[in-house]
């Protein structure tokens, strides 16, 4: 099984590593690390290439891809197979109580259990 653990270059999107990384753990599970580009899938590549170093001394099995497109559609696109146990993924940029758009989304029409790290959660990791 998989877990997609979406990835956009923000620090907040690199800090929920380790609770994906835990699950993959738990469950024996790969990581796929999925960022999504509006057109140049080669402007992903760097962000991928971060979130892979965080995890290389983990144990933990992991590919790592880059979609282009809107990034709420291409991660439940990603997460659509029946291999795929999780997506991880941060609440958002929004404040604490809020959730942003894209995970909004995301949990709308998603088809697999989706699993939020909100930042207390990752500050108390910390």
């Amino acid at each position: 099984m998989k877990i997609v653990v979406p990835i956009d270059g923000s620090n907040q999107s690199y800090e929920i590593v380790p609770f994906a990384v835990e699950l993959a753990k738990r469950y024996d599970d790969e990581i796929v690390f999925l960022n999504i580009q509006q057109n140049l899938q080669e402007l992903g590549l760097p962000a991928i290439k971060k979130a892979a170093e965080l995890v290389k001394d983990e144990g933990v099995a992991y590919s790592a891809k880059v979609r282009t497109g809107i990034a709420a559609m291409e991660i439940v696109a990603e997460s659509g197979d029946e291999d795929i146990r999780y997506i991880v993924m941060a609440k958002g940029k929004g404040d604490e109580e809020a959730i942003g758009s894209v995970s909004a989304h995301v949990l709308k029409l998603a088809t697999c259990p989706v699993v939020f790290v909100p930042k207390r959660a990752i500050e108390a990791k910390q």
